[in-house]
């Protein structure tokens, strides 16, 4: 720790090493864009230097593929657990991927369900690829099963419950038209304040025709009732025009490598 300090230290010394009073140009214009240009390599050096204690990966984004042990895996760099256990039922992760939104980051999604579901999906869909062209079949055959499936939503910045609320009502009502309203004001009731903080995970699991929802934790809060609204909750991020195509991307490789190792 001392030399990491030491190393964080040496260049702002260098740069106080020669005050900008005793430089031979002083009007104060001047030294007022010296200042800027000495900041300015200040950051430089010690962005370099927290780089080589911190390793290469010190400013970058996380990895956009997914990796793990067992016992925990991260998409995208954000640790997600590889099991869940909602609606009584522990659950296995399949897959998952961002979010996007304008260019940011808004929550990662994670796909989950009871193991029943892979093995009744591996009988009609043995030797399936991430690219097979019957993934939208196994998609939707995945969204209308009836054992626990559950959508996990982990939060990478500040947003409004509205917006959430809003925007998945948006992407429902084509599918199961102002039955979305019902479901916009169920997210909000659940979430139970005005804004969702960085890190917040909402769970959303179906059970036969059941929807349960939830926070942080998994433990269940509040649950509806409507025909049509559970397959269409996962048709929103597997369907043909899925809101994150990296999750659906990331569904289907982990349906892929499921299936290849039972």
């Amino acid at each position: 720790q001392q030399d990491q300090k030491a190393l964080l230290d040496a260049p702002l010394m260098l740069l106080q090493a020669v005050p900008l009073s005793q430089h031979p140009i002083t009007t104060k214009a001047t030294q007022s864009i010296m200042a800027i240009k000495v900041a300015t390599v200040g950051v430089a050096v010690v962005a370099i230097i927290a780089a080589i204690i911190m390793g290469p990966t010190a400013f970058l984004g996380g990895d956009v593929d997914i990796s793990g042990s067992d016992n925990n895996l991260t998409v995208d760099g954000v640790a997600m657990p590889s099991q869940i256990k909602t609606s009584g039922t522990l659950q296995n992760f399949i897959g998952g991927g961002l979010r996007m939104k304008w260019g940011f980051k808004v929550y990662v999604v994670g796909i989950y369900s009871d193991p029943k579901v892979m093995t009744s999906l591996k009988k009609k869909y043995s030797g399936f690829e991430a690219k097979d062209s019957n993934l939208s079949d196994l998609a939707t055959d995945f969204a209308k099963s009836k054992p626990a499936r559950t959508v996990l939503l982990r939060f990478q910045r500040s947003v409004a419950a509205s917006d959430i609320s809003d925007a998945l009502g948006e992407a429902l009502k084509p599918k199961v038209g102002a039955a979305s309203d019902e479901f916009q004001k169920f997210i909000l009731d659940m979430v139970g304040s005005d804004r969702l903080e960085k890190g917040s995970d909402i769970y959303i699991t179906c059970k036969g025709e059941m929807l349960s929802a939830s926070l942080t934790g998994g433990n269940d809060s509040s649950s509806i009732r409507i025909k049509g609204l559970c397959p269409a909750v996962f048709e929103v991020y597997l369907g043909d025009k899925a809101v994150s195509p990296q999750a659906k991307k990331g569904f289907a490789e982990g349906v892929a490598t499921l299936m290849a190792s039972e």
